[in-house]
């Protein structure tokens, strides 16, 4: 498509959402950039398939659907419980983020999990010095289109120097029980990290099989000198829901980050990283897996910003897919002039266990700095016969064969999650997937 059409394309698109839908009343904070937002989309419009980071995801067919904004009201802290995953963890505590709206947490620990209302009340200044303040945030459409529309914020807070042992375990639903029709929801979360503080967020997200419904979401990560932070998000949604999710991390210096994304069942799902790491000694490690059978499509495309000297990042994305499921993956590494030492690495890696599977790679780095490490790479392939006819030759049954290569393609994934419950339980729920049993955990 020639740049001045798909220009067109982009304009008539956003035209198309921004006069179907009119935003519902929020908070003050989130009113403050509705109108930049607004405008930002009329000018620059929405993302549409074959445009250079969307050449495999077909977002603007489900951005054109007819779709119902959720009217869910807020839930209480006890309506919220029925929502509560059967698997939980004897350690954690649950949030509740259900149809784009947050319920109250009461109990006091040392740090704030909750509504923007009762964040902004106990810390105004925080919340204005933080809220959609990335640059990333300004910049990315899907996120400006979620400034526009998100009616709640769930904020997760760590104050300076607080080591939270316990997870934060947020239980995400796109829809509530008293949503109808095929719904569309903006969640939106913000997390401080304040310095030298250390906490894990699992973000569990859900969706009733039998519905259509979808989410275009957004994450504000900041992580402040010395702290560290474990993120990791577990989608285990519809198999008729479209999952869209930008997530925006920035580090300041001596900052250590993981990501770790696992994909577990779904059925359109975009995850989108803007990664900048702008004080000096930060490191991040952002990982994906990806589960693709019938006719699923997973797309993950990252933005690692190396702004300053002695950095580090690992990435690594893996995918199995079955049947005529469709991968996606594409990453760059962007190092600044004068981000000298620094180390950046970047891995792809894809098994198919279809001859009708597809997939699709574009590792990429941009490097204008010479003291540097960085690589990256792709590999896509199909199970080794060599090594099955050798467990076979062991009395290994064939399925048992295939199941167990399998499981050791995804291991080193699932080993970088360091909260062991939530990695056994994974471990657990992939295999049962692969053996047909039920693995749900809603």
């Amino acid at each position: 498509m020639k740049k001045s059409k798909r220009k067109e394309a982009q304009l008539a698109l956003a035209q198309h959402f921004l006069s179907q839908y009119q935003p519902a009343p929020a908070h003050p904070l989130l009113e403050r950039d509705r109108t930049a937002a607004k405008e930002y989309l009329a000018q620059n419009g929405l993302p549409i398939y074959r445009e250079e980071d969307y050449q495999y995801f077909k977002i603007d067919e489900w951005l054109s659907q007819e779709w119902r904004l959720s009217s869910a009201p807020r839930l209480t802290e006890t309506e919220s419980k029925s929502y509560a995953c059967r698997l939980t963890y004897p350690d954690v505590v649950q949030a509740y983020l259900i149809g784009g709206k947050v319920a109250p947490m009461t109990e006091e620990r040392g740090y704030f999990a909750g509504p923007i209302d009762e964040f902004s009340r106990r810390y105004p200044e925080v919340a204005e010095r933080y809220y959609n303040q990335m640059t990333s945030t300004k910049e990315a459409r899907l996120t400006q289109l979620n400034s526009l529309y998100c009616e709640d914020l769930f904020v997760y807070y760590i104050p300076e120097g607080a080591h939270l042992k316990c997870p934060l375990h947020l239980i995400h639903y796109a829809t509530s029980s008293k949503d109808v029709g095929q719904t569309l929801t903006f969640p939106r979360l913000l997390v401080i990290a304040e310095a030298e503080s250390e906490a894990t967020l699992l973000f569990c997200d859900h969706g009733n099989r039998e519905e259509t419904s979808g989410y275009i979401g957004a994450i504000e990560i900041y992580v402040e000198r010395g702290a560290k932070f474990n993120y990791y998000n577990i989608e285990e949604s519809s198999p008729h829901s479209l999952r869209i999710m930008d997530t925006h991390i920035q580090q300041a210096e001596d900052s250590i980050v993981v990501v770790d994304n696992v994909t577990v069942q779904n059925g359109a799902t975009r995850n989108n990283y803007f990664c900048d790491l702008i004080g000096q000694r930060a490191s991040i490690d952002l990982d994906g897996l990806g589960l693709l059978d019938d006719s699923k499509r997973l797309d993950n495309w990252s933005f690692v910003r190396h702004s300053t000297p002695n950095c580090h990042s690992d990435q690594l994305f893996k995918y199995t897919m079955n049947d005529t499921s469709i991968g996606g993956f594409s990453g760059r590494i962007y190092v600044a002039p004068d981000a000298q030492k620094t180390e950046a690495y970047q891995n792809n890696r894809n098994l198919l266990l279809s001859e009708q599977a597809k997939m699709f790679s574009k590792p990429q780095l941009e490097i204008y700095a010479d003291d540097v490490k960085c690589s990256h790479g792709m590999t896509t392939g199909e199970l080794s016969e060599q090594a099955i006819f050798y467990m076979r030759q062991r009395g290994i049954p064939l399925m048992e064969a295939r199941l167990m290569l399998t499981a050791a393609f995804m291991s080193d994934v699932l080993e970088k999650i360091d909260y062991l419950p939530l990695r056994e339980r994974l471990i657990t729920t992939i295999d049962k997937r692969y053996r047909g049993l039920p693995a749900s955990c809603r």
